[in-house]
């Protein structure tokens, strides 16, 4: 997405003129990514689980000659219902599997540079719920104690917040089932003493299924948005309580101090 842009239900808006970008926001050295050794800990695990299976495929295909033939054109050695055909296919959808977690894992480490804009927080929480609905392709939102009429204002990078929020935006749909009923609420607040706008999703009534971590991309692509949250003195959080009841997604972005 252009950093001139931003999704609304308007379609693409153009922000602001181009004099009020603000000098680009460079991450100290040192300091460009923050390593979670939880997240560090699914890399590891999830590299693991797709060389295992990549050496497998190929020692399976490697051996093909050996194998006599059986019921079905496959070895007497080979998992039920494979064939050299579907072992090769195999292979290959690990291989594009793997490419697709590297080059999110890469995008994790890569360090982010913001070039924010000043925006207000009506077009902020526009651009959030314009993401959301249209990952949830027609299921019915209530929005609820949202004034985006105010006049708090964030600097925000578009692109990256944008990025962030297409992440977000697809953990809700996922989280969001048949029955399920999806509330979205938006305040200003603090956070640290720090005044600004926070959005809250909560999804009663979830889908059975819907851990964080789904897979170990899902992960990274949770972090990745975390960290740009944290570039921009946000926060990104999700809670999902014990007792099965709803499910939660805050997005907070500090404001700038209102000028007299």
């Amino acid at each position: 997405m252009s950093a001139k842009k931003y999704p609304g239900p308007e379609g693409r808006r153009r922000l602001a003129p181009r004099t009020e970008r603000a000098p680009a926001s460079r991450p100290e050295p040192g300091a460009v990514v923050i390593v979670q050794e939880k997240v560090l800990s699914e890399i590891t695990h999830e590299l693991g689980n797709f060389f295992h299976k990549l050496y497998y495929w190929a020692e399976y295909l490697r051996d093909a000659p050996s194998r006599k033939p059986a019921a079905g054109g496959a070895g007497e050695n080979a998992p039920r219902g494979a064939s050299d055909t579907s072992a090769a296919q195999m292979l290959e959808g690990t291989i594009r599997a793997l490419e697709d977690f590297l080059k999110v894992t890469l995008g994790y480490f890569h360090p982010i540079t913001l070039s924010p804009i000043r925006m207000t927080a009506g077009d902020v929480v526009e651009g959030l719920l314009f993401q959301v609905r249209a990952q949830l392709n027609g299921t019915p939102v209530e929005v609820a104690h949202c004034d985006r009429s105010s006049g708090a204002v964030a600097m925000v990078d578009p692109a990256h917040v944008s990025r962030a929020f297409e992440v977000l935006a697809r953990q809700v749909a996922r989280q969001v089932g048949p029955d399920s009923r999806l509330v979205i609420r938006c305040e200003e607040t603090s956070r640290r003493d720090c005044a600004g706008i926070e959005v809250e999703f909560a999804v009663e009534r979830p889908a059975e299924t819907s851990p964080l971590f789904r897979s170990a991309e899902a992960g990274l692509e949770w972090a990745v948005a975390q960290r740009i949250l944290a570039l921009h003195g946000g926060e990104l959080v999700e809670r999902a309580p014990a007792d099965g009841g709803a499910r939660y997604v805050r997005v907070f972005l500090p404001q700038l101090p209102i000028e007299d």
